[in-house]
């Protein structure tokens, strides 16, 4: 694609804030990282959802390429039981490679035959399972019309689609017709994924409330209250949800009661909660915390007392390892045990993507103008590969490829080895964002776009096999069954494709 001029580049990177408002719901505020001092520790809290159903560290301050590494050490005053704990949460990351790529296989496959949450599986690599592609000549095989728009990543699971939408309701259809199974009303707009596990829907609202819905009839079984919105896609695995919130908290909670597990970072102010019958702790609420401060000079390492920045993006999983980023430009592994700091790793600038991963190896991209490959166990950098914008888009990959978007409006296919760009296909959009992160299946990959369509294309040329039209922007990411490509637009319709 031949350059733009320089005014009209400019003016390209100056809508790129309305554009996040429009596709993604989250801040334009840049909140970078400033150096602290005394790293806290997420902490187990005793803290009850809303039953509905019934009524001095050790430091590494190396920098690789523009990462930070910042592994743990024990705490001054910290317990052999605790320490304990720690070193196998540690352990748990640091297989040998070859291990964690097994283990990291076994954990994504467990999820075949579904689609039980964005991007597939835990692990947010978005490879469907499925051989052959679902969709050869992109016609509708049927739509379904929301009161809304859609920007919610549809989930599938038995042969129901499950998806929210700016209404504010929650659906279900059957996945043959199209036909609506039931519908759930949320306090606000759903642009989060839904997740499946053990029969509850896990899905997080811009009400600031995480709920927990039968996927039967819809049915509120449970809600967790946080201190902003919620926009992050939960990841489900063994029973336990792990959300982001604009509140700058990860949280883990128990997929089927709602209960708080543990959060990070655990603010000072937890131990004091409000008493207010909105914010106190039987009610569900989060400890206070400041949702959109930038880190304070007297917080360590890119984690501030309180909060990360906001978190917009998805947290993903390894064996004994979730992982998430923030817009305070870190990307943070944590043991799924407790939530203690495995390791961290710092970008240039804030992370709107979610990380994925993939085999041994932790891949993001960054406002920085830059796309991370960081081991699993250590967190140290593996490559990074430069392009002309920003990675808005939560990268996927499958067979040796990692398949990212640029904000230079670009599909990028990226060696997984070596970061090295084996293609590049143009995906054309009227504003400089891109939103939808690529599913996977056999040799294709599906992804929409802001310029309305769905786009199918070819995983071993980037070659455009074909492009559907809607009639609005496409943020959300697609689902794969083997009937077809389902997908959500900002018109209002969820559709499948075939």
């Amino acid at each position: 694609m031949t350059s733009l001029p320089k005014p009209a580049r400019q003016a390209n990177l100056a809508c790129k804030a309305f554009s996040i408002a429009i596709c993604l719901a989250v801040s334009s505020q840049n909140l970078m990282p400033a150096m602290a001092q005394a790293k806290p520790q997420a902490k187990p809290v005793t803290k009850k959802a809303v039953d509905r159903s019934s009524a001095p560290v050790k430091k590494d301050n190396s920098v690789t390429g523009g990462g930070q590494l910042t592994k743990t050490g024990n705490q001054p005053g910290q317990s052999t039981s605790e320490t304990d704990k720690a070193q196998q949460a540690q352990h748990a990351a640091a297989l040998p490679a070859a291990e964690a790529a097994k283990a990291t296989q076994g954990l994504t496959s467990q999820y075949r035959g579904g689609w039980q949450m964005f991007l597939h599986n835990p692990s947010r690599t978005g490879n469907s399972y499925i051989d052959i592609p679902p969709a050869n000549q992109g016609s509708i095989k049927w739509k379904f019309p929301a009161e809304g728009p859609i920007d919610s990543s549809p989930a599938i699971y038995k042969g129901v689609i499950y998806f929210g939408s700016d209404d504010g309701h929650v659906y279900a259809v059957d996945e043959q017709n199209g036909r609506l199974l039931w519908k759930s009303k949320l306090g606000d707009k759903v642009k989060s994924s839904p997740a499946i596990s053990d029969g509850v829907l896990v899905v997080g609202c811009e009400d600031k409330k995480i709920y927990g819905l039968s996927y039967r009839d819809g049915k509120i079984l449970w809600s967790f209250e946080t201190r902003d919105r919620v926009s992050s896609s939960p990841a489900v695995h063994e029973s336990v949800a792990y959300v982001g919130s604009w509140d700058g908290h990860l949280y883990a909670l128990d997929a089927k009661t709602g209960q708080l597990r543990w959060q990070f970072p655990q603010s000072e102010a937890a131990s004091n909660p409000e008493t207010s019958a909105d914010t106190n702790l039987s009610n569900g609420a989060a400890p206070t915390g400041t949702s959109t401060a930038a880190p304070k000079a007297a917080d360590t390492a890119g984690i501030p007392q309180s909060s990360l920045g906001r978190i917009t993006s998805s947290p993903c999983l390894a064996p004994g390892v979730v992982i998430c980023s923030a817009h305070n430009g870190y990307v943070y592994a944590l043991s799924t045990h407790d939530g203690k700091l495995v390791w961290q790793f710092r970008t240039g600038a804030k992370l709107m993507a979610s990380p994925m991963v993939l085999d041994h190896t932790v891949y993001f991209g960054s406002w920085d103008h830059a796309f991370y490959a960081v081991d699993l166990a250590s967190g140290k950098q593996k490559w990074k590969t430069g392009a002309a914008e920003s990675f808005s888009v939560t990268a996927t990959g499958v067979g040796g490829k990692i398949f990212a978007a640029n904000d230079d409006l670009k599909l990028y296919c990226l060696d997984a080895h070596s970061g090295k760009v084996l293609w590049k296909t143009q995906i054309n959009s009227p504003v400089p964002l891109l939103s939808s992160a690529p599913a996977i299946a056999g040799n294709m990959l599906y992804c929409g776009s802001p310029d309305a369509n769905v786009y199918a294309i070819d995983t071993r040329n980037g070659a455009i096999k074909w492009k559907l039209k809607t009639q609005r922007p496409i943020v959300c990411s697609p689902a794969l069954t083997t009937g077809g490509v389902c997908i959500g637009s900002q018109d209002g319709n969820l559709y499948l494709i075939n």
